[in-house]
């Protein structure tokens, strides 16, 4: 039995589109507490792509701060 730890394309493709959907949703959450969630979930989503060698970068778009507002 092999220990196969990579993504299948298609959970790449489901975490890449969780993450545009967290980051869509932190940017119009008016809400500190569940912002604050968002920020976190989307960093260790980040940690993890990142350590699974999933390229971010075209996915990356700035998440506002707790309590700043959205436009």
């Amino acid at each position: 039995m092999t220990n196969d730890t990579s993504l299948t394309p298609e959970q790449e493709g489901r975490l890449l589109e969780s993450y545009r959907t967290l980051t869509d949703l932190a940017r119009t959450c008016r809400t500190p507490a569940v912002l604050a969630a968002l920020r976190g979930a989307l960093a260790e989503l980040r940690v993890a792509l990142d350590g699974s060698g999933v390229e971010l970068e075209d996915y990356y778009s700035h998440v506002p701060a707790a309590g700043a507002r959205a436009a």
